[in-house]
């Protein structure tokens, strides 16, 4: 299985383009994709990306809801609506819409961290403040269990 790995930091150029690191364009290529799809995140803060099979699951989860609950509608407008499929080029490119670099306050640098089956895209400020937190989460977690192991 091919997954998004490790953390790549790349230029974004004036109209919005930058290049996917080599090791993302293999991942899906593996799956068969030439394209991505971008959304933003739901504190939007960053910017998810995948291929098409992770969209496709995702929508097989909200259609698990009851068709007519507000949960179904808010997931299908949050995952679904806001979604964007960008081809790459030639040169390895993306270009992301003004709006979502906006969102995720992306100027001028980008860095792509993987997720297993997807990636994100962040301002790598942004980013290392989020992995600060998510450390000291984890070591508190870590904490918690081996004191719960110890009594």
């Amino acid at each position: 299985m091919a997954l998004f790995l490790s953390k790549f930091e790349n230029k974004v150029d004036k109209k919005g383009r930058v290049s996917v690191p080599a090791r993302f364009r293999s991942v899906l290529a593996e799956k068969g994709y030439g394209s991505v799809v971008l959304f933003p995140t739901v504190e939007g803060d960053a910017i998810n990306a995948c291929g098409m099979d992770v969209m496709e699951g995702l929508l097989e989860r909200i259609g698990g809801f009851d068709p007519f609950s507000e949960e179904r509608d808010s997931d299908a407008d949050v995952l679904m609506a806001e979604a964007v499929e960008l081809p790459i080029d030639g040169d390895g490119r993306i270009m992301i819409p003004q709006e979502l670099l906006d969102q995720a306050g992306i100027d001028g640098a980008c860095l792509f961290a993987g997720r297993g089956d997807s990636f994100q895209i962040w301002r790598p400020e942004a980013f290392e403040e989020r992995m600060k937190q998510a450390k000291e989460r984890a070591r508190a977690k870590r904490a918690r269990s081996v004191k719960v192991g110890a009594e």
